[in-house]
């Protein structure tokens, strides 16, 4: 059977439009003849028609979901077959899916993010008592309505405690974005393995991104189960960085006890925040903690790893994981949303956590600031020599006191390079090139003065050469007798008839 606009399912349900498609089915609107309301009807994909695994699959979300009733879960209203395809009537959720507030918020402010984890939790923790477990729990499948309110769907590939198993042994239900480590490794789901998926969706939320990307489902599925997790920005509140570390633990023993704990967290968290934006109490009490322990304050490693001790890593397989896994890797769905960045870094190789630093004597407590080279060697700063105290008169410093008469002085040597320069030891380099400088301007001064008074007495004795070569003549002063010369530094007197 296909699905189309105008076909009538069990002669009361009408579909209208289609709202969504996913892996098993699509999801429409339709009329309620009966009732006169809207709903949500899932139907089974036209591919899948006639197959009977899938109409077992939806028959058991049916009754999964019918054995819930939670304001925070999608109310399950029939269930029906028609032309060899079966199909589910649902409350109809007007809203959209977190997957799409992701896609125009890439990152989700604590004051929206928290009351929407604490709901979902809330929601969890109903099915968890059921003896449901969701295994696929995403954003894609977290509705949000326009009042507020948050539901849970999409049951398809949910686990309850009388179920038969419709899978064989080893093989992986879920998205491999989402997928907790011991599912990874084909173990069967918990309620934790919720608890560790709706980790993940925080990370996203908080950081813009999945805390594994990988170029397919294995590789994800892998990186769940070797790689530590990335840390989160530094400007992320230490409370929800803590909070979701403990949820991404890869033993499930060590993450919240439930998912009713972990609403609680969620709550409290938020009113936390709402007060303290910053963390900046959160961040001064860490600190505290850590000065009375001995160790290093919680801000300078990630929040969510700093106030545990280095623990033995999941055991992992001795060859290559993607070999060794008993998975049949062909179950693991890859997301409907699917936006791995292609540049982003591959997760990096587990290792040992780094081992807790005791403060340095003589810093203040609370302040893990790196220590210079020289002054963890011992040796003070070279470039800010220390202030020495004047002594008085006819006294000897402590230093001098315990030197010995034959003691020599040591040779200071270069601030930057240690080198020693000999006689000239006393001096640093930077002050040798200064006087090296100042002798060349010396010596270009010096020879500057000599050219120029070369120059000076070349001319002076050029001149009265000059003089001598030029031709003279004398005229006889009708008045004094005089002779008088003709030179360069007399003018010419004017020659006339009349004084001849």
């Amino acid at each position: 059977m296909r699905p189309a606009t105008g076909l009538a399912l069990g002669e009361r349900y009408r579909l209208t439009r289609r709202i969504a498609i996913g892996g098993m089915g699509e999801v429409w609107v339709a009329d309620d003849g009966y009732l006169g309301r809207e709903v949500a009807v899932k139907v089974l994909r036209e591919e899948y028609t006639g197959n009977e695994d899938f109409l077992r699959r939806l028959r058991t979300e049916a009754r999964n979901s019918a054995a819930l009733s939670h304001p925070n879960i999608a109310q399950m209203y029939d269930y029906g077959e028609q032309d060899g395809a079966g199909f589910l009537v649902m409350e109809l959720v007007l809203g959209e899916p977190l997957a799409d507030l992701l896609e125009r918020e890439p990152v989700v402010a604590p004051r929206k993010l928290l009351p929407i984890l604490a709901a979902t939790a809330r929601g969890l923790h109903h099915a968890h008592l059921a003896k449901v477990v969701h295994r696929d729990v995403k954003p894609g499948n977290i509705l949000l309505e326009h009042g507020g309110s948050v539901k849970i769907t999409d049951f398809g590939v949910s686990l309850a405690a009388n179920q038969a198993p419709m899978t064989a042994t080893g093989m992986v239900m879920g998205t491999a974005q989402y997928l907790s480590p011991e599912q990874a490794v084909g173990q069967p789901a918990t309620a934790a393995s919720d608890v560790y998926a709706l980790g993940v969706v925080a990370y996203e939320a908080t950081a813009g991104k999945r805390p594994f990307t990988g170029s397919t489902p294995v590789d994800i599925a892998v990186a769940h189960v070797n790689a530590p997790v990335p840390p989160l920005p530094t400007h992320v509140h230490p409370g929800l960085a803590d909070v979701i570390g403990r949820m991404l633990e890869k033993d499930p023993s060590r993450r919240p006890e439930s998912a009713a704990s972990l609403a609680g967290e969620l709550e409290t968290l938020a009113r936390e925040i709402a007060e303290d934006p910053l963390g900046a109490r959160s961040r001064s009490a860490r600190r505290a903690a850590a000065a009375r322990q001995g160790t290093r304050p919680a801000h300078a490693a990630p929040a969510h790893a700093a106030p545990t001790p280095p623990r033995p890593a999941p055991a992992a397989p001795a060859s290559p994981p993607s070999a060794a896994m008993p998975v049949a890797w062909a179950s693991v769905t890859p997301s409907d949303d699917e936006r791995a960045p292609s540049g982003e870094p591959a997760p990096a190789a587990q290792g040992d956590e780094p081992a807790p630093r005791t403060p340095v004597e003589g810093v203040a407590a609370g302040r893990a600031y790196p220590l210079r080279r020289d002054v963890r060697a011992g040796a003070h700063d070279a470039r800010r020599p220390p202030v020495r105290k004047p002594q008085p008169a006819g006294t000897r410093s402590r230093a001098a006191s315990r030197a010995t008469p034959d003691a020599k002085p040591a040779r200071r040597t270069s601030t930057s390079t240690g080198q020693r320069f000999g006689p000239l030891g006393r001096l640093s380099w930077p002050l040798l090139a200064l006087l090296g400088l100042l002798v060349v301007l010396l010596l270009a001064t010096l020879v500057q003065a000599m050219a120029a008074d070369a120059g000076q007495a070349a001319a002076l004795l050029a001149g009265p050469a000059l003089a001598l070569s030029r031709p003279s003549r004398t005229d006889a002063s009708p008045s004094s007798g005089m002779m008088l010369r003709d030179t360069p530094h007399a003018p010419r007197a004017a020659m006339t008839e009349k004084d001849i």
